[in-house]
C-alpha cells in the first residue's frame, strides 16, 4: 500500500493561481475526497498527482519518495474519469485487459486476471458484451475494472458518478466503498457532491479558490466546519450570532437575540467576543407548548411560518421575533403554518465557528 503526500502544492497558469499551497496526507489504503465547487482546484490537484500537470511549487511523495521526476506512465497511477472512455469496438474483456496487453503479459495470464477482476466488480459473464450493450453503471464498473487490474499504487477518480442518475449514483457509492476497502488501494476521489464525499471518504478536503480550507473526517467537516462558508457548502445550516457570555471547562453560553443558549464545547474565543454559531436543521427539535415549556434548557417559543413536505421529511421555517431557523423533521406529526411551537436545540449540536468569516453573517 502507498501513502500519498501533497506538500505545499502550487499550480499557476500565468497570473491565475489554480492551486495555492495544498498540503495533505492520504494514509495508505484510505480514500480521501477532494470536495469543492467548480473551479476550486480539485481536478488540477488530481492531474498533478497523475503527472499530467507539473506543479509550479511543492512536492508529491509516494511512501516518502518524490515522484515529480517520474513521467505519468512511470507512477503506476490508475485513473477513473467522469466519462467512461471505453473502446466501443472492444468487448468488456478487451477493454478491461487493455492495460495488461500494453504491458506485454501473456494471453492466458491476461484472461485469468480479467476473469478475476470482473468477478470483483460483479460483471462475471459480461466478457463478450460491448459498451453499447451495457448500462451506465455497468460501463463505469468496466472502467473501474480496467483501472484496478493493473494494481495501481494510487487510484484517482475524477467525478466518476456525475453521469449517472440518482439511484445509480447511490448504488455506485456503495459499490466503490466496498471495492476500495476490499482492495485497499490508496484513492483520491474528486467531487462537488457533499453526499458522495461524506459517504465514500475516510477524510475530506474542502477546497475553495485553490485553497484547502479544511481537512478532516466527514463527521468533522459536517458537524464542525471552520467557517460559515464551509458550513453553507455542506448543505442547509442555521447561523446564530451573539455574544460569548460564559466559558466553562466543557461548555459555554451564548447570549443571542432570542435567549441564552448553552453550547456543548469550549471555543477559543474570549468571553465578551461577538461570535457566530451554527446548528443543522435536522438537529433541532419541535414540540407543542402543551408537551413542554420554554424553561427547558435551550428551548424557546416560536411560530411556524412555513411548512413544506419533502417525501418523508417535513421542512419548516420557524420564527421568534426577527430570529428565523430552518428545521427538518422526520416524525409523522405535522405542524401547521401559524402554529405556536417550542423549539429546542441540544447543546451538543451547537457549534461556534473558530473562524467567523463575514460572507454569510447571521440571521439572528
Amino acid at each position: 500500500m502507498t501513502e500519498l503526500e501533497l506538500d505545499g502544492l502550487v499550480k499557476r497558469f500565468g497570473d491565475v493561481t489554480a492551486v495555492n499551497g495544498v498540503s495533505l496526507t492520504v494514509d495508505a489504503g484510505s480514500l480521501v475526497a477532494l470536495l469543492g465547487p467548480s473551479g476550486c482546484g480539485k481536478t488540477t490537484s488530481l492531474r498533478m498527482i497523475a503527472g499530467l500537470e507539473q506543479p509550479t511549487e511543492g512536492d508529491i511523495r509516494f511512501n516518502g519518495e518524490s515522484v515529480l521526476h517520474l513521467a505519468p506512465e512511470k507512477r503506476n497511477i490508475g485513473m477513473v474519469f467522469q466519462r467512461y472512455v471505453l473502446f466501443p469496438h472492444m468487448n468488456v474483456a478487451g477493454n478491461v485487459g487493455f492495460g495488461l496487453r500494453m504491458r506485454g503479459l501473456p494471453k492466458p495470464v491476461i484472461a485469468e486476471r480479467v476473469a478475476e477482476v470482473l468477478d470483483i466488480v460483479q460483471l462475471g459473464g459480461f466478457e463478450r458484451r460491448f459498451p453499447s450493450q451495457l448500462s451506465g453503471g455497468q460501463q463505469q464498473r468496466v472502467a473501474i475494472a480496467r483501472t484496478v487490474i493493473t494494481n495501481p499504487r494510487v487510484m484517482l477518480m475524477d467525478e466518476p458518478l456525475s453521469n449517472l442518475d440518482a439511484k445509480l449514483r447511490e448504488e455506485m457509492r456503495a459499490f466503490i466503498t466496498e471495492l476500495q476497502k476490499r482492495l485497499e488501494i490508496t484513492t483520491v476521489f474528486v467531487t462537488h457532491d457533499q453526499v458522495e464525499a461524506i459517504e465514500l471518504a475516510d477524510q475530506v478536503g474542502v477546497m475553495f479558490d485553490g485553497d484547502l480550507v479544511q481537512f478532516g473526517t466527514p463527521e468533522e467537516i459536517f458537524n464542525h466546519p471552520k467557517t460559515p462558508r464551509i458550513a453553507d457548502f455542506m448543505g442547509a445550516t442555521n447561523l446564530i450570532s451573539g455574544t460569548l457570555l460564559e466559558k466553562g471547562s466543557q461548555d459555554c453560553v451564548l447570549e443571542s437575540s432570542v435567549r441564552k443558549l448553552r453550547i456543548g464545547h469550549v471555543p477559543e474565543h474570549a468571553v465578551g467576543n461577538s461570535v457566530l454559531a451554527t446548528v443543522r436543521p435536522e438537529h433541532i427539535d419541535l414540540s407543542l407548548p402543551s408537551e413542554t415549556g420554554d424553561a427547558v434548557e435551550n428551548a424557546f417559543k416560536a411560530e411556524v411560518s412555513e411548512a413544506v413536505y419533502f417525501g418523508g421529511t417535513l421542512s419548516y421555517r420557524v420564527r421568534a421575533g426577527d430570529f428565523s431557523l430552518q428545521v427538518k423533521d422526520r416524525s409523522t406529526r405535522h405542524f401547521a403554518e401559524g402554529e405556536e411551537v417550542i423549539v429546542r436545540i441540544d447543546p451538543a449540536h451547537l457549534w461556534v465557528f473558530p473562524e467567523a468569516d463575514t460572507e454569510l453573517h447571521a440571521r439572528a
